[in-house]
């Protein structure tokens, strides 16, 4: 179910719940629908089991013996939202994070002082650092605008900056589904330049207009049909076989993650960290990869051997190309310049 019928059963809920007469007309007018799209929420609603009357005189509403069922949250409930809230209160600007913020707090609201007061004194002792985050608002705007065209199958017209493309992508995208990955919010939809389904980073864009164009969305569509066994973001057509030995001094922390769905690992009687992968293409783990270092090896394929090799040894000609900066390596300083240089406390 869309997040747009939702909002419209919730406010179709609390209007039939008022002591004021509600007539199919006004409700109509009232809701902005269709009469078809009116009954079908009323079925919905009767799916849901919420008990909605109808007569003649007062029209629709919900039977007053109707409430939403208590909730009663256990203390490793209390903590656990309490914990998930502070972990995402330092992603306040993020898409709905601060509509989930404030759906936590009226939950532990709910929960007798007395716990809550306790759950919040062991939470004082747990603090979370700040994540990565993207500047500016832009993934937020333009998360809520492509939720709404996927919720409605409506096309958009975009302008999408790509770190490849100078001139900028004018296109007709039809959003399929909103994918987080890598610290960042991405939308998988298929495009007419391309004719086939891409997936662009919500920050990327500079403009997302909606149109009345109205289009199918591929029944069942997954993230899975389009990423297959990439490493993150890109399928390359072909999947490798990849072997990894990590050094003891980094096999601990290495094998502590699991940094893809068909990772599997070894800790040798060394000490080193073999790790296998399955995976589609070669491009994003050879960056991974180089990341380490001198801290692991390419066992196979021969390819990453070889593209990991060649980033390496560019990466230390770009230091040879370039001069060391000299140090000056300055006298005992007298005690009047050194209180000259101290900095303020």
């Amino acid at each position: 179910m869309g997040v747009g019928r939702v909002h419209r059963l919730l406010r179709l809920i609390t209007v039939l719940q008022r002591d004021e007469p509600n007539t199919t007309g006004g409700l109509l007018r009232e809701l902005g629908v269709s009469r078809r799209t009116f009954f079908r929420d009323l079925k919905l609603l009767q799916e849901a089991g919420v008990p909605y009357q109808h007569d003649r005189a007062q029209g629709y509403r919900i039977d007053r013996s109707f409430y939403l069922p208590p909730i009663n949250l256990t203390v490793p409930e209390t903590l656990g939202l309490m914990l998930l809230g502070k972990s995402a209160s330092t992603q306040r600007g993020r898409p709905m994070v601060g509509p989930a913020l404030s759906a936590i707090y009226k939950l532990i609201a709910t929960t007798p002082d007395p716990i809550r007061e306790a759950c919040g004194e062991l939470m004082a002792n747990v603090s979370v650092a700040t994540d990565a985050a993207p500047i500016g608002d832009l993934e937020s705007r333009y998360h809520t605008v492509l939720q709404r065209c996927i919720d409605q199958g409506r096309t958009c017209r975009i302008v999408y900056q790509s770190p490849v493309d100078d001139d900028g992508l004018h296109a007709m995208l039809c959003p399929y589904l909103l994918h987080y990955v890598n610290r960042a919010w991405y939308v998988l939809g298929y495009t007419d330049v391309h004719d086939e389904v891409r997936m662009l980073k919500l920050v990327r864009f500079i403009e997302i207009e909606p149109t009345d164009e109205t289009f199918d969305r591929p029944e069942n569509y997954r993230i899975e049909d389009k990423l297959g066994a990439a490493w993150r973001l890109i399928p390359e057509g072909k999947e490798h076989k990849i072997v990894l030995e990590f050094t003891k001094k980094v096999a601990t922390n290495v094998s502590e993650v699991l940094w893809h769905k068909s990772q599997q690992h070894q800790i040798l009687e060394d000490g080193r960290c073999r790790m296998t992968f399955t995976v589609d293409g070669l491009g994003e783990i050879a960056w991974w990869v180089c990341g380490y270092a001198d801290q692991v090896v390419v066992v196979k394929p021969p390819e990453l051997r070889d593209r990991v090799e060649k980033m390496l040894h560019s990466a230390i000609k770009q230091y040879e190309a370039k001069p060391r900066p000299k140090v000056i390596t300055l006298g005992r300083k007298t005690k009047s310049q050194t209180e000259k240089h101290r900095p303020d406390r």
